[in-house]
């Protein structure tokens, strides 16, 4: 059979969440049977050294961001007309609707799939272009799309809510790389090498990105009141814009008066071996999709405490602890419950986090949900060795 062309159509290619998954789902594609091609909005990025690296072709279209220019909309019709896709993939609100509307005026008979990496706008939080963006998708949502892909049951109920129709909405949740991140020790002992503290300094960390949807302020506010209970523990982050040379973040820190034993690592290129350092992971955001960083933590071994944002709480289930958005004390209350723990009972507690993303969340799984989901929309039949079909029979 001649594999199906796939065109994805996303904002970016930096490292964000979507990016990521974006990277994992082509890398692990039956390029037998789908030939992916990315199209980028506003331009490159480290994914996109990263799909070239797998021989995935990426086309860059130069939009500024905020509201696109005429040109830019020319060139993202005459892409989306280039490449003849059998099925074209967008990814987030901008790409959703831009997307959208050039696959229906330069192919209009092509099979069109949205794919919703968040729990939804917030107004105040989220800038109005995508606030706006995300109500007119809605509108759209019942003419454009044939499917509309969510990547948490949490994103699907507020989107239903947003006016998105329902009959077209599909959880998908993330998938992650089980072989990739795993427990470590020698991890464990590498991460407390470089930062020069003694082998058994517990570490307790958060991986997000500088943004105020991840309540950095929350996070700080739990981290000083856990240091202060635990004279041996220090507080670790990474994620970019969260370095040192970030003064607002410094300024906030200082505040909490945590400084002193707090590391701001930046991003990081080694992710497995950073998330299997931990003795718990934490997420302090306001509102998330599914937290990429704390299912690697998961996968990794690492007790996990959230916030109930998004699908943070779908993902997390009863393998570590979830507290309220915004609350730092009872952030800080399951960190410590955590810390007081021996370690064979935080080790439980991590173990039954890696099953469950195994069991559950994993990079396989996603894949095969997302290949199924194209199969249907293109009216293709099911695969007779399909990994979830077997599972159902």
């Amino acid at each position: 059979m001649t594999a199906r062309r796939v065109l994805h159509v996303i904002n970016n290619l930096n490292l964000g969440g979507a990016e990521m998954m974006l990277v994992r789902l082509l890398g692990r594609l039956d390029r037998t049977r789908w030939s992916p091609h990315v199209v980028s909005l506003i331009g490159g990025g480290p994914a996109a050294e990263r799909l070239e690296s797998i021989g995935v072709p990426v086309t860059f279209l130069g939009m500024r961001r905020g509201l696109p220019g005429p040109v830019s909309l020319v060139r993202l019709l005459r892409s989306v007309h280039a490449n003849s896709p059998d099925l074209v993939q967008t990814w987030l609100y901008h790409s959703d609707l831009l997307g959208g509307l050039a696959t229906r005026l330069a192919r209009p008979g092509v099979p069109l799939v949205w794919n919703l990496r968040m729990n939804g706008p917030t107004p105040g939080r989220d800038k109005w272009t995508t606030c706006w963006t995300a109500r007119a998708s809605a509108m759209l949502s019942r003419w454009l799309p044939e499917r509309i892909i969510v990547n948490s049951q949490a994103g699907c109920d507020v989107h239903r809510g947003l006016g998105y129709d329902a009959g077209r909405l599909e959880v998908i949740p993330n998938g992650f790389d089980t072989d990739r991140f795993v427990p470590s020790l020698e991890s464990r002992l590498a991460l407390r090498r470089e930062l020069g503290v003694a082998v058994d300094t517990r570490l307790i960390g958060m991986a997000a990105r500088w943004d105020p949807l991840k309540d950095f302020e929350t996070a700080l506010s739990a981290a000083a009141a856990v240091m202060a209970r635990h004279a041996d523990v220090r507080v670790v982050m990474c994620g970019t814009g969260v370095a040192h040379d970030n003064a607002e973040l410094v300024k906030l820190a200082g505040k909490f008066g945590c400084d002193q034993r707090l590391h701001l690592l930046g991003r990081r290129g080694d992710m497995p071996a950073w998330q299997a350092a931990l003795d718990v992971a934490f997420l302090a955001s306001h509102t998330e999709g599914l937290p990429n960083t704390v299912g690697e933590a998961m996968a990794c071994g690492v007790p996990c405490v959230v916030t109930d944002a998004g699908g943070s709480a779908q993902l997390v289930g009863d393998a570590g602890r979830v507290v309220p958005v915004g609350d730092a004390g009872q952030l800080a209350g399951a960190i410590d419950e955590l810390l007081r723990m021996t370690p064979v009972q935080r080790q439980r507690i991590g173990d039954a986090g890696r099953c469950r993303i195994i069991e559950e969340f994993s990079l396989e799984r996603m894949v095969e949900r997302f290949e199924q989901s194209w199969e249907n929309v293109l009216g293709l039949p099911p695969r007779q060795d399909h990994p979830i079909l077997e599972q159902a029979a």
